[in-house]
């Protein structure tokens, strides 16, 4: 696996440059609480290779607001969905939600502050 580092105010400018739906296979998204920040990955997988992943990611500070990719690759709004639930991260776009009820535990992913 092949593991890009991006930041997020370049990371649509790469994924622009980046992404070719007729090559790339847009696999998910993961976010990891560092205790700091959060680090944003996303993976994809070349059609025509057995074993060719890209892991384009980036950190971001707890406050911060990121872009959104759903924009250019539609599905990816259910992981990013997720992403703004479990984690209480703030994703251009994406409204708090889609998985939690609001009498749920909010963020329940996220240990920092």
């Amino acid at each position: 696996m092949q593991k890009i580092e991006t930041s997020p105010a370049n990371f649509m400018a790469d994924m622009e440059q980046f992404y070719d739906v007729s090559i790339w296979h847009f696999i998910t998204i993961n976010c990891l609480d560092t205790g700091e920040g959060f680090e944003v990955q996303y993976f994809f997988a070349k059609y025509d290779s057995f074993d060719e992943v890209v892991c384009y990611f980036f950190y971001s500070p707890y406050e911060a607001s990121i872009p959104s990719i759903a924009p250019l690759i539609p599905s990816a709004y259910l992981g990013e969905g997720e992403m703004v639930d479990m984690f209480g991260i703030q994703i251009d776009g994406i409204e708090k939600g889609m998985f939690l009820d609001a009498d749920s535990l909010q963020t329940p992913l996220r240990r920092g502050s």
